[in-house]
């Protein structure tokens, strides 16, 4: 589960995309200074600088010393980007990236395909199969999804026609109690082949990124498993790592 902290940063970075996004805070401009965000979110400075990290990360903003933090861009740069730092943050991606079903399938799982993505061979599972768009943006194809789970499932795939906004492991998690605890995630670049780039839009042969996530309930057992692919410039994964406290 996520810390108080890692939901805290999040949020506030979120707010500030979302001011500059609207011109509450134009390009050109600085942003408040981090005591002004201290007392205007009621958090920490840490939390404030790490949610400027990210906003930074993302070109969005940049800093100097005696001068601010200084709004560079209206958006991220590259393409989509998301910080991962919680299941709700997947919640949220999914609320902005609307579901295109393309094809469902059954199958049985086989040794090669159970053993990369953690299904059990010899399995009976069902696959659907989704351009991503992006909501905020005209529809435009983000992605390309396939998610996995097994048959005894298969009822909730109407549930994901009528509601392409929600995870396909949530609406699992609504209807059979198998609530969403961890998330394991793979990513790895890809080059995009030449029928999944005409589907996105993309250059065939051009570099992708490609992200397997486990969706696994408390007891640790698998809901459902997704793995995507977007073209380089168009999601960025921003994570933050934080030393333990001894």
């Amino acid at each position: 589960m996520e810390s108080v902290s890692q939901r805290r940063y999040a949020a506030v970075a979120k707010d500030l995309i979302d001011r500059i996004g609207s011109g509450h805070y134009p390009v050109g401009s600085l942003l408040p200074t981090e005591f002004e965000l201290c007392s205007l979110y009621a958090v920490s400075r840490h939390t404030v600088r790490a949610a400027i990290d990210q906003l930074q990360g993302q070109g969005m903003v940049s800093r100097r010393k005696r001068v601010g933090t200084r709004v560079e861009a209206s958006s991220p740069k590259g393409g989509y980007s998301q910080a991962m730092a919680s299941v709700a943050d997947l919640v949220q991606v999914a609320e902005t990236h609307i579901r295109d079903i393309q094809g469902v399938r059954e199958f049985v799982a086989d040794i090669a395909l159970a053993r990369r993505l953690g299904l059990e061979p010899g399995g009976h599972y069902f696959c659907v199969s989704s351009i991503k768009v992006d909501a905020g943006d005209g529809n435009a194809p983000l992605c390309w999804t396939d998610v996995y789970a097994e048959q005894t499932f298969a009822e909730v795939i109407p549930e994901a026609r009528k509601h392409p906004d929600e995870l396909i492991a949530a609406l699992i998690g609504k209807a059979f109690a198998r609530h969403i605890d961890v998330v394991d995630q793979q990513v790895r670049p890809v080059q995009l082949s030449t029928e999944l780039a005409a589907s996105l839009k993309a250059q065939s042969g051009a570099l992708g990124l490609n992200i397997i996530r486990q969706y696994r309930d408390e007891a640790g057992e698998v809901i459902a498993v997704s793995e995507t692919v977007y073209p380089a410039d168009r999601f960025t994964l921003t994570m933050q790592m934080k030393r333990d406290k001894l």
